[in-house]
């Protein structure tokens, strides 16, 4: 039956007859039969059970993660999580009888306690696409939860606490079997007040457009980071953030002009073959020389000749796709988890994400002499977009060697001193030397992506109108002229092949091509004929599992110790692309060509270090305080000399678990590997001797992306 409203008639002041009414009366003046109430949950009850969940997971977070559609019209992220192609600004969570192993097909989320249910198929909506305002931008999302007072004004309460998901009840309307059925169903998120009034928490999806050019953050907001790190918060709200996306704009696509662009111009054509004028990013956005309507989903028509994608339609990776997710699991990571990620890694399954480059050419005039040197200053034309730590190249004396140098010192507006990687270079006073400089920007991409490379002498590049200000993507340091073989800057994914290729010999002429790819040396089959030759290439690499890390102390002591993995093959680029940025090429033939050594750990204790600094770490010092592994015994290299060993190991850094990995380049020579059978450990990267005396790199690194929440160290 509905509420029921009862009258305690008037009773003089202090009599304390208005003491008779419960507080659930007082607050709503209306009456719950006995049955009704009793099954609901008192504030009482929902507190111990919310703290008995703070207790049972390590954090905010996921207790189950759904399973996820697989099919033609969907993009996989794996678990639980996809978007759908034909449907825009879309995520989806959830796939009744979907795939991905999950115990339950839908998701489950804990959020400070109070755990969601997600009882169907959750929809994430994203804000429409960037245009003009803001082309290059990143989106970010997540789920919010707060404490809702359900009352005669608002009345509404949500199946499973879903706002905007679940049916809504109107608990000031229902019969007394649908208010029973109500509270017995969400004892999860409602509750009767001590102060009798009726409360739910509720979850609700949410999504921001971010308003910088670079990583947004929940803080542009008005969200703080709690102390542990889980939670954003704002007024009583609790926002999980768990993802972004670097969004394709709705301009015209051009490598240079408007890289994030997705429509087509006019006459139906690409950048390359457009009769229209394109000089700037403007021009990308001027309907007048854009194809009407195109680089939607529904157009059907994508100026992105190279991948073909959408400006509204959300990827699982790559440009236009996720760059990170960050669901990470509210249990405890523990060692199957450990050994799930180091499985995922090494199949490459595991998802890295990374900065995007954006190289420029620019003329300069540096001083030097002709004697090696170790740094040497450059005048640059504009130093706005620099910064200490970029990378780029100069040529040296003889003005066809690149030069691989790194921006040490900005002195002033004009003047920065560089470091070029390998001292001793002559650099002699040359006017005019391009200053070849890769910028890293706040862009982030995720997984699969689209590299764009140019191969062509500096003084040609800014010779072009649609590269002289420069492209997401990297330069071919190599001006052989008549040359055949160049390699690519990137590790090139087995499935990826090439989406384009365009050659230039003047600045208003381009076409599209073909181009033979070695998968095995990373190479592609072309020709330079001559200096005014300009050629991209654009093929899909694969984002950087690890970064460059500290040697932490190792969590679990012993049983936190992996396997020791050793190959040369080049189908594991991508492992040696991450740990130290470079590929390898054997070809197999000469087996084994991989190898997993047994370990025999040494980890340093507080009897063996006077440092603290040393305690639990993996040691490298000489024989007797060393971690040692068998004898490497991979074949001879077929193709190229380098191979690489790793060692992974269990670490947890305020709170988030991790696979860290010492890594070692191996040089094959005098018929042998030249290993010392022990595992070098460093802070970041450094080199050391082998025992032929080749100098090789040594380094450590950690997953780019958390496995997890660990609160307490064991």
């Amino acid at each position: 039956m509905a509420f029921e409203t009862i009258s305690l008639g008037t009773q003089p002041a202090g009599t304390g007859g208005d003491t008779a009414r419960t507080a659930f009366e007082k607050v709503n003046r209306n009456f719950i039969a006995a049955d009704v109430l009793a099954a609901a949950m008192s504030q009482a009850q929902f507190d111990a059970i919310r703290e008995q969940n703070k207790e049972r997971y390590a954090a905010s977070g996921w207790v189950s993660f759904g399973n996820h559609e697989s099919g033609k019209q969907v993009n996989e992220c794996k678990p639980g999580l996809y978007t759908a192609l034909t449907t825009p600004n879309t995520l989806l969570i959830g796939k009744a009888g979907g795939v991905g192993g999950s115990k339950t097909d839908y998701a489950s989320v804990n959020i400070d306690g109070v755990v969601f249910n997600l009882t169907n198929q959750f929809v994430l909506t994203l804000p429409s696409h960037p245009t003009s305002v803001l082309p290059e931008r990143m989106d970010m999302y997540g789920v919010e939860t707060e404490k809702v007072e359900i009352n005669a004004a608002s009345p509404n309460a949500y199946q499973g606490g879903l706002r905007g998901v679940g049916a809504a009840v109107n608990l000031f309307t229902a019969t007394d079997q649908q208010k029973k059925d109500f509270f017995a169903q969400n004892s999860n998120t409602t509750y009767i007040g001590t102060d009798g009034k009726i409360y739910q928490w509720q979850l609700y999806k949410i999504s921001f457009a971010g308003t910088t050019n670079g990583v947004p953050s929940p803080s542009e907001h008005g969200y703080s980071l709690n102390s542990f790190g889980d939670l954003w918060l704002k007024a009583g709200k609790n926002l999980l953030y768990f993802g972004n996306v670097l969004r394709l704009n709705d301009g015209g696509y051009h490598p240079s002009f408007n890289p994030l662009g997705a429509a087509k111009f006019v006459g139906d054509t690409f950048w390359y073959n457009t009769a229209t004028s394109l000089t700037s990013k403007a021009d990308c956005f001027n309907p007048s020389k854009l194809l009407a309507g195109s680089g939607s989903i529904t157009s059907g028509k994508s100026g992105r000749f190279h991948d073909t994608r959408y400006y509204d339609a959300v990827y699982a990776y790559g440009k236009g796709g996720l760059c990170r997710d960050m669901r990470y699991k509210a249990q405890q990571v523990n060692q199957i988890d450990f050994d799930n990620a180091e499985s995922d890694f090494y199949n490459g399954i595991y998802k890295g994400f990374e900065n995007i480059i954006f190289t420029t050419v620019y003329s300069n005039s540096f001083g030097g002499d002709s004697s090696p040197v170790t740094e040497t200053n450059i005048v640059v034309d504009s130093t706005a977009k620099m910064k200490v730590g970029d990378s780029g190249y100069i040529l040296s004396f003889d003005g066809a060697t690149p030069l691989k140098v790194k921006i040490k010192t900005i002195y002033d507006e004009t003047i920065i001193a560089l470091i070029p990687f390998y001292s001793g270079e002559l650099i002699t006073r040359r006017p005019f030397t391009p200053f070849i400089h890769e910028m890293v920007l706040p862009f982030l991409v995720g997984g699969y992506f689209s590299q764009t490379d140019v191969l062509a002498h500096p003084d040609e590049i800014n010779n072009r109108q649609s590269l002289k200000n420069g492209w997401f993507g990297k330069w071919i340091p190599d001006l052989r002229i008549g040359y055949n073989i160049f390699k690519l800057t990137r590790n090139l994914m087995l499935d990826g092949g090439f989406a384009s290729v365009y050659l230039s010999d003047s600045d208003n002429s381009w076409s599209a091509g073909s181009v033979i790819a070695d998968v095995k040396t990373n190479t592609i089959a072309t020709t330079l004929p001559s200096t005014s030759r300009v050629t991209i290439f654009q093929y899909q690499a694969n984002s950087k599992q690890t970064e460059s890390a500290i040697n932490f102390s190792v969590f679990g002591k012993y049983s936190g110790i992996g396997r020791m993995y050793v190959t040369s093959m080049y189908t594991l680029s991508f492992l040696s692309e991450t740990l130290i940025g470079k590929l390898l090429t054997s070809s197999g033939g000469n087996s084994p060509y991989e190898q997993s050594l047994s370990v025999d750990p040494y980890i340093m204790g507080r009897g063996y270090a006077s440092s603290p600094s040393f305690w639990g770490k993996l040691a490298y010092f000489g024989d007797d305080y060393a971690t040692k592994h068998d004898e490497i015994k991979i074949g001879a290299p077929t193709g190229g000399d380098i191979g690489l060993k790793v060692l992974r190991y269990n670490t947890v850094e305020n709170s988030y678990a991790s696979l860290s990995f010492a890594a070692t380049e191996l040089k094959f020579s005098n018929g042998n590997w030249g290993d010392d059978g022990k595992v070098t450990t460093v802070d970041n990267q450094a080199t050391k001797t082998d025992l032929n005396g080749n100098t090789v790199l040594v380094g450590t690194a950690k997953l780019k992306e958390p496995l997890g929440w660990i609160r307490n160290k064991v």
